[in-house]
């Protein structure tokens, strides 16, 4: 038997190959989506730019979104010690449970006020304010040794000679601290100069005021309630042993009147 032995064409082979890789080739760019369209709808961003939570959830836009998506896991942290609250400072009372100091009288007082040079009854803040034009009302402010807290019933003047005093006895006070651990703790004064108003609206009269006229009327007086020391590194031996020596002196010199009460000094300039 005669073997036939077939020759194969090996150009027509190569056509119809090459032809069939086209076609597979072309239908899979066909199925195949383009990259540009899988990446269409996604947001673009800046280098180093981020997400709002709102972008990062795949939400409804009117929706609210919680500060932190996973709130749960969220936990708060301690605040570091230089975000805490500094320590209170206390301060130091003077009034007659603290202090011992002799009382003068206050018909006393009221005589010593009413003999001051341009001294007259503040019936009201219009009066005041012309006292004030005058010269015969002056500004108080805060100075060396002591400071004037937040009024609510009276008024930061005093006779110009009652204001000097107030600055003399803030001197002293200080020198008597100067170089102690207390250094920088100042006296606080609390009422000065009260209009007839004022004082009925403390809802309290001077127990031993005359007629019910005070003293803080007529620009003569003030009340000290407390020393203030810039830290609690001392304790409040130091400042109220000074205030007391202050307080002695200029009253034993016939500079001042002294009342201790409750809860303050009340002091009147005596000539």
């Amino acid at each position: 038997m005669k073997v036939t032995h077939r020759k194969y064409r090996w150009d027509r082979i190569s056509f119809v190959g090459g032809t069939l890789m086209i076609l597979i080739f072309s239908m899979v760019a066909w199925i195949t989506p383009d990259s540009a369209a899988a990446d269409e709808g996604v947001a673009l961003q800046h280098p180093g730019e981020t997400l709002s939570a709102r972008d990062q959830l795949d939400v409804d836009p009117t929706q609210a979104i919680p500060e932190h998506p996973n709130q749960s896991e969220v936990r708060s942290e301690p605040a570091p010690e230089s975000e805490a609250k500094n320590e209170e400072i206390k301060p130091c009372s003077c009034n007659r449970h603290v202090l011992k100091l002799p009382k003068n009288p206050y018909t006393d007082h009221q005589v010593a006020a009413r003999n001051l040079p341009n001294s007259f009854f503040v019936k009201d803040k219009s009066e005041m304010e012309a006292g004030k034009r005058r010269g015969d009302l002056v500004p108080v402010h805060d100075g060396r040794g002591y400071h004037i807290t937040a009024l609510s019933h009276s008024y930061a003047v005093l006779l110009p000679e009652v204001q000097e005093l107030l600055a003399e006895m803030g001197n002293a006070f200080a020198d008597e601290l100067e170089g102690t651990g207390s250094e920088g703790t100042r006296f606080r004064v609390t009422s000065l100069t009260r209009t007839e108003r004022q004082q009925s609206r403390l809802g309290r009269r001077n127990y031993n005021a005359f007629n019910g006229t005070s003293t803080h009327s007529y620009g003569a007086s003030f009340d000290i309630a407390y020393t203030d020391r810039p830290s609690n590194d001392s304790d409040c031996s130091a400042p109220t042993r000074a205030i007391q020596n202050v307080l002695r002196s200029f009253q034993k010199k016939g500079k001042i009147l002294v009342i201790p009460e409750k809860s303050c000094m009340h002091i009147t300039l005596r000539r």
